[in-house]
């Protein structure tokens, strides 16, 4: 029989009070009169505090409405801001191309027609764009886009002209707006820019008129609540646009105005202020845009931001009312209540005999322990549960039958329990009176009355052998579930779960990881079947687990003939120790493999490197490095561990013995391929660019120079063997790829890397000659920043393209 005793029962019969005065509240002694008047006090307290939490909520809720308004505002202006500086630049990247036209030589010397063609042949045609012209330092008009110059007399008094005249820094200007003096239906803005002579003297200007309804289709497309308003001011404060449509104010100076004084005196704000067009109060947001001269304004009506406020005052009000109302009937009830509580104590004491009836017959061990953890009650479940009676364990600590391990976690509970008001639990083990141990869930309630608990002990011993059975079971299957079935080695998912959690850990701690890849392992099962496949796997597991420095190392197998080995701990420099003894370990079980005759036809292992320093937080690079250290040693020969350290060390192939032959399969390729140009070779080497994500692209021959002779978005034509990154790649037949060319101490110094927004990522594939065998340069892709993902797929993607730039050679 289980037994649940309410906290306020509890602590009733825990406090061993029978009497009804034992429960009088500390006013009880109180007369009537001073108690009623406390009573009321303190429910005008409460009514006041009601008062105050409505008011500062209401003053929050309107400070949230005003900066969600302003931070609307700035949103929309900036939008906006966006949109007119992309115009503005468009127009003004138009105009300066005109201006650079005018100093060309070459179009000096072209006839007035076709000097007029290539003069405008930048402007584009834009609906918006009404005119370009050009005049001369005087202000008469020498050339324009639409006709023959003889639209105005002169435009020295022209403000877009005079500012240009009297100012050599004042970079792209523009006017107010104004109606064309031959297009009286056109009302337009002037852009303009300085022209210089070749000593930097004023030479006249280049003249764009825009149309206003360049800027009013821009603000049209804004959402606005009636009477909210966006504005556009040059930053002389003349009206340019408006949303919502004021033609009369448009071309009006408002710089007299309050609140474009403000905007001009500032480079962005907010502020509250009345308009002077309209008389409506608004919430403005401002802001100057930097390289255009506009002054950019939103306005919102205030009586649209506080409307949702208003309506929340009104119901918090109502809600005020409506709760005060609530507290005084509730002053009345509790009132009542008061005058029933000599009735509830008398119940109270009925309901404790009620209580200790069910204790006393209930299969839980009940126990009432004192501040010293002592006994002072316990239920007659003691006697089956441990074998003693009641009385035997009253008086006696806790701690006399409780396992020694145990103590300390019972301890650690009953200081939560003097914390917590739900009561706390937990699983211990018990003497019994024959000397044995028995597990119990004790459950201990504070009672702050007098400091000590009410205990509920439930035997747990059965449950106890079967959780210690499941966790077994469990373990074997977690075991089973992280290990390789063939070779013995951790999998794939305990892999990338240990690597995981280094990479989480705090602190970061360095660690090493190696790649490793059976050399050309596809030929073996090819040649001796997969039994003997899988015979071998297990032997150079068994080998790779014996080079193994000992400590937290882990190795897995990944992945068909892919092996890993995690090194916590241990710095770039023991793991390239490690994984070299890893490769002389298998090389020396001398398992026959004459598809590896290279590396003296017996099974060989390749191994890439890398580490995770503590300053390293990208998990991609460590991978990808190791990866990308393994592909090296693949290509520099297999049979070898590769890191940053080993291409320090490691001395370039020499070709010089091949040079003849690549010389004349140089000049073959140049008769088959660049007898009709490089236009193919351009376009295949954007493509593979294109396919790779790279942003630079080129086809190279290593002649005497190495020459480009396919590109994409480049423009070198020649450089150096010494500086060229294909010397390496000519040096095997398989693709070269270096995710971090600065981080490469065979590239740290080339003059294409130190250089400003120098090459980081570097990736190529030789083009092998079919008749020779010899490699004559690569096909490669180049990248700004550096790339630790680039996998098999992509290599074979390079390789497929270095051979279809090779086609047709045979």
């Amino acid at each position: 029989m289980s037994l649940e005793i309410s906290p306020f029962l509890r602590s009733f019969r825990a406090s061993g009070l029978s009497r009804t005065a034992g429960l009088r509240l500390p006013s009880a002694g109180m007369p009537e009169r001073l108690r009623g008047r406390a009573f009321w006090a303190l429910l005008i307290l409460l009514l006041l505090s009601f008062c105050g939490v409505s008011a500062a909520t209401l003053i929050d809720l309107r400070q949230d409405a005003w900066m969600q308004a302003t931070n609307g505002a700035r949103s929309l202006g900036a939008a906006l801001s966006q949109e007119i500086r992309r115009t503005l630049r468009t127009y003004d990247a138009a105009l300066m191309r005109v201006g650079t036209s005018l100093s060309d030589p070459t179009v000096k010397r072209l006839d007035p027609s076709t000097r007029q063609i290539a003069l405008f042949e930048g402007t584009f045609v834009d609906a918006f764009l009404a005119g370009v012209f050009v005049t001369d330092a005087s202000g008469n008009i020498i050339w324009d886009r639409d006709r023959e110059p003889s639209r105005l007399p002169n435009l020295a008094d022209k403000s877009f002209f005079k500012a240009q005249r009297d100012a050599a820094d004042v970079g792209l200007f523009m006017s107010e707006p104004f109606m064309r003096e031959d297009n009286g239906a056109d009302h337009v803005v002037a852009l303009s820019r300085r022209v210089r002579t070749e000593d930097g003297s004023f030479n006249g200007v280049v003249v764009g008129l825009v149309r206003l309804d360049a800027f009013v289709r821009i603000l049209h497309g804004s959402l606005l609540a009636p009477g909210d308003s966006i504005n556009l001011f040059t930053r002389e404060g003349v009206l340019v646009a408006r949303v919502p449509d004021k033609p009369d104010a448009i071309g009006r100076d408002m710089s007299h105005t309050v609140n474009v004084a403000k905007f001009m005196q500032a480079e962005s704000g907010v502020f509250t202020g009345v308009s002077a067009m309209d008389g409506v109060s608004r919430i403005y947001s401002f802001v100057h845009m930097s390289d255009v001269p506009i002054i950019l304004d939103v306005g919102l009506a205030e009586k649209n931001v506080y409307a949702s406020w208003n309506r929340r005052a009104l119901t918090i009000g109502l809600v005020l009312v409506l709760l005060s109302g609530l507290t005084l009937c509730l002053a009345v009830l509790i009132r009542r209540e008061f005058r029933r509580r000599l009735e509830t104590e008398r119940v109270l004491r009925h309901s404790e005999e009620q209580y200790r009836l069910l204790a006393d017959h209930s299969t839980d061990l009940i126990i009432r322990l004192d501040a010293d953890l002592a006994r002072r009650y316990v239920s007659p479940a003691a006697m089956p549960m441990l074998g003693y009676t009641p009385d035997e364990m009253i008086g006696q600590l806790s701690r006399s039958l409780i396992h020694p391990d145990d103590w300390t976690e019972v301890q650690r509970i009953a200081a939560n329990a003097r914390q917590s008001d739900k009561g706390t639990e937990t699983a211990y083990r018990l003497r019994t009176k024959a000397g044995d141990y028995v597990w119990v869930e004790g459950r201990y309630s504070y009672v702050p009355a007098d400091g000590g608990f009410i205990v509920v002990l439930r035997n747990i011993s059965k449950r106890r052998q079967v959780e210690e059975k499941l966790a077994a079971a469990h373990a074997e299957l977690t075991g089973l579930a992280n290990t390789d079935s063939l070779t013995g080695l951790a999998n794939r998912r305990r892999f990338d779960e240990q690597l995981k959690s280094l990479c989480s850990t705090p602190g970061r701690p360095p660690f090493s990881l190696l790649m490793m890849d059976i050399d050309r392992f596809k030929l073996f099962n090819d040649r001796y079947g997969h039994p003997s496949g899988d015979r071998c796997l297990r032997q150079v597991a068994e080998a790779i687990r014996a080079a193994l420095p000992g400590g937290e190392a882990l190795a897995a197998r990944i992945g068909g003939e892919e092996l890993a080995v995690l090194l916590p701990g241990c710095d770039l420099i023991e793991a390239q120790r490690t994984a070299e003894r890893i490769c002389r370990a298998v090389e020396a079980l001398a398992i026959a493999h004459e598809g590896n005759l290279p590396n003296g036809g017996v099974v060989t292992i390749s191994i890439g490197c890398a580490e995770r320093s503590e300053s390293c937080d990208l998990f991609q690079q460590v991978t990808g490095e190791a990866d990308q250290m393994l592909y090296e040693a693949k290509r520099s020969g297999r049979n070898r561990a590769c890191s940053r350290l080993t291409l320090a060390q490691s001395d370039e192939i020499d070709v010089s013995q091949t040079e003849a032959l690549r010389q004349e399969a140089i000049e073959r390729f140049r008769a088959l391929r660049l007898g009709s140009g490089s236009v193919e070779l351009d376009a295949l080497t954007a493509r593979l660019a294109k396919l790779l994500q790279a942003p630079i692209g080129f086809i190279s021959l290593y002649a005497s120079e190495v020459e480009i002779v396919g590109r994409y978005n480049i423009s070198l034509a020649t450089t150096s063997r010494d500086t060229s990154f294909c010397r390496l790649t000519v040096q095997s037949a398989e693709p070269i790829v270096v995710p971090d060319l600065k981080a490469d101490p065979r590239f740290e110094q080339n003059p294409f890397v130190t250089c400003e927004e120098g090459s980081r990522f570097y990736a190529a594939a030789p083009l092998i000659d079919p008749h020779t065998g010899v490699s004559i340069g690569a096909i490669s892709v180049c990248d700004a920043k550096p790339r630790y993902a680039f996998g098999a797929e992509e290599r074979t993607l390079l390789t497929t393209f270095a051979h279809v730039v090779m086609h047709g050679l045979d």
